[in-house]
């Protein structure tokens, strides 16, 4: 995985979208034909913590399997591995959240940085959408997305989220030759390199779900497309276009097959281009450059109960994370067609 382009990433899994005017987003229409609904902070606690419960459960179920030898002889490293795979591609994560109210269509939901604050910052260990500040709302239904930042208020702006610093500010910039009002967020990625991402006032794009296959393996595929007005600095100013998961589809407590196995993100940037120092020579970049797929949901309660359990095959790092929470796989050949390298 390239550690430099995962918070990146995780920084779209909230926001995507055409750069516009609000208006352009239908889910900031006057008359929407279906309710607007609000997640305030309560609502977040309770979807949040909902998803941490059936993330505990999982892991109960895979203990007892562990302990039957259903992985493997207990103790060794194969059920181990064995186990924490099960756990891999069986629990859920934040996106899923998401998901689910982004593919419903009987009411729009929103929410804004005021709702998410205490979620982000003292109840979740690993909320995995972390570009909440400055954002006055956020809109997602009917498989669409839509986005509001304030970009104009001058305060610099430090929020920890998950443990980590993050600063923001506004200013205005040159895109294209047009002037534009954007809200700057940096951040750490997983591996602690900095990244910086940037957000125009509005956005809106679309997400959708494929259940493809690969080598004859069931995978299910989600993209978050038609991104622009966010963009990254990281060795230069990048447009991503697209954002894209998969994960193989398991059976309960079992695991995909070895060779079926196929866990990952990538974020889509056309025709990647880095501002590398003259004295380094010229590379070729992939268009899909792949991150860490976000981790499971739980509550910091959740995780320290995880610890004193000391269960074998799940061990938790000092930073709440996982041990060994990797991707796997290549990527799948239904994302490479639909995203290709040019």
């Amino acid at each position: 995985m390239n550690g430099n382009w995962t918070r990146i990433a995780l920084g779209l899994l909230l926001v995507a979208s055409p750069a516009a005017a609000a208006h352009d987003c239908p889910l900031f229409a006057e008359r929407l034909g279906v309710p607007l609904v609000r997640l305030d902070a309560r609502a977040i606690d309770e979807g949040g913590t909902a998803i941490s419960d059936t993330n505990v459960e999982l892991i109960d179920r895979i203990e007892a399997g562990y302990r039957e030898g259903r992985y493997g002889e207990i103790g060794s490293d194969e059920a181990k591995r064995t186990a924490f795979a099960a756990f891999i591609y069986g629990s859920r994560t934040a996106f899923d959240f998401f998901l689910t109210l982004a593919e419903q269509d009987t009411a729009v939901f929103t929410t804004s940085e005021a709702d998410l604050r205490e979620a982000f910052t003292h109840r979740f260990r690993n909320p995995g959408l972390y570009p909440i500040v400055n954002l006055l709302d956020a809109r997602t239904g009917m498989n669409r997305f839509c986005l509001k930042f304030d970009v104009h208020t001058g305060e610099r702006r430090e929020i920890e989220v998950s443990g980590e610093e993050l600063r923001a500010w506004t200013e205005e910039i040159d895109i294209d030759g047009r002037k534009a009002r954007v809200v700057n967020i940096d951040m750490k990625t997983m591996s602690h390199d900095r990244v910086h991402v940037v957000y125009e006032e509005h956005s809106h794009g679309e997400v959708r779900t494929f259940d493809a296959e690969d080598r004859g393996h069931p995978v299910r595929v989600v993209t978050m497309e038609g991104i622009s007005g966010q963009y990254v600095r990281k060795w230069g100013f990048h447009e991503p276009t697209a954002l894209v998961l998969w994960k193989s589809i398991a059976n309960g407590v079992d695991v995909p097959p070895r060779d079926g196995r196929y866990v990952g993100s990538a974020i889509y940037v056309p025709k990647l281009q880095l501002s590398l120092p003259w004295f380094l020579p010229d590379i070729g970049f992939d268009d899909l450059k792949r991150f860490d797929f976000p981790e499971p949901l739980l509550t910091k309660v959740a995780v320290g109960r995880l610890r004193e359990r000391k269960l074998d095959w799940l061990r938790i790092k000092d930073d709440d994370r996982f041990a060994g929470w990797d991707g796997e796989g290549d990527i799948p050949a239904f994302v490479r067609d639909r995203f290709p390298d040019e």
